[in-house]
């Protein structure tokens, strides 16, 4: 049995390395998504057997990135005697702060928030949110360029495993990007707010739109198609549900989804017309409903609106609640 230091004596040095530098290389990166979704202190010698790595090598990655703020540093005592191992873990929490005081993310916040300001206002119909996801998306697609996932082929045979691969392109802005759980035809996704922390503090509803295009941007241009919800927040920290969007054959491809089941009628029809803003023209809004007539008045804002009613179905969650789906495509005006 091995005994690892105490929460307080764990260090977690000031950040003296760029982020960007510290996952320059794909096995620092691989080594500290292994770290983060284990949760548990790593050895050198651990880390060298698990990557096929000299204990050198190993200890040259852990100490960049543990230079880097990305994971803390401390010590494991064994009952046999001798010098405690030096350990290292990936925790939830962000960076400390840089010595040059930018935070993680910064840049990227700064390059949209600058395209969105530069962003034509006369004849734009589109709110600032709705602007901000569409260019989010957009970033995020070059990301994915820039960043390439190593998909499981096909994407969709092992969805967890092709999230992981894909939120590699984030970690650079969001080091704590992770997948933080999995269903059946879904998984959960936190970390990535971390990007946008500074625009949350001043406008929370441009974060969120940023944060959901982003996520939407960096699996299209991995060829892997996501819807983008609300997932069961965790210890306080904002969760992301993804799910494959489905298109082609299996129908058409959702943008975004609203569970309006638990609202009064009008106020889910309200919703939905918020959540529609938020969508280009031809993107498909899918609306969970229930409660008598409330299909109906969907239907009936949706003609009003000039959108295309696609569906009516009935239908379940994966938690066998009954629903009736219907799927909105967004009209050109």
């Amino acid at each position: 049995m091995t005994t690892t230091a105490p929460a307080d004596q764990w260090q977690r040095r000031e950040q003296t390395v760029s982020v960007d530098r510290a996952f320059a290389s794909q096995t620092r990166a691989q080594i500290h998504e292994r770290l983060l979704a284990d949760g548990e202190p790593w050895s050198v010698r651990e880390v060298a057997d698990a990557f096929d790595l000299h204990p050198n090598v190993a200890r040259s990655h852990l100490e960049l990135l543990a230079d880097a703020g990305l994971l803390s540093v401390g010590r494991r005592k064994h009952p046999s005697g001798g010098r405690p191992a030096k350990v290292y873990r990936a925790d939830d929490g962000a960076p400390a702060a840089a010595t040059t005081g930018v935070l993680p993310g910064a840049r990227l916040q700064v390059a949209l928030l600058a395209a969105l300001a530069d962003a034509p206002a006369e004849g734009e119909p589109r709110p600032a949110d709705a602007r901000a996801r569409a260019i989010a998306v957009a970033e995020g697609r070059r990301l994915a360029e820039e960043f390439p996932a190593d998909l499981p082929d096909p994407p969709s045979q092992d969805l967890e495993a092709a999230v992981r691969s894909g939120l590699g392109a984030l970690r650079p802005h969001a080091p704590q990007a992770r997948v933080v759980g999995a269903g059946d035809d879904h998984v959960d996704v936190a970390g990535v707010a971390t990007a946008f922390q500074l625009v949350r503090e001043q406008r929370p509803e441009l974060a969120d739109a940023l944060e959901r295009g982003l996520l939407e941007g960096v699996f299209a241009g991995s060829e892997l198609p996501v819807s983008v919800s609300d997932g069961p927040a965790r210890e306080g920290e904002p969760v992301r549900r993804l799910r494959l969007a489905r298109g082609g054959s299996e129908g058409p491809l959702i943008a975004r989804r609203l569970d309006a089941r638990a609202l009064p009628r009008e106020s889910g029809v309200v919703r939905a017309m918020r959540e529609i803003t938020a969508l280009d023209p031809g993107e498909v809004l899918e609306v969970i409903a229930g409660g008598p007539g409330s299909p109906a008045a969907f239907a009936r804002w949706a003609d009003r609106a000039a959108h295309q009613l696609l569906a009516v179905e009935r239908a379940t969650d994966e938690q066998g609640r009954p629903g009736i789906r219907l799927l909105i495509r967004k009209g050109d005006r």
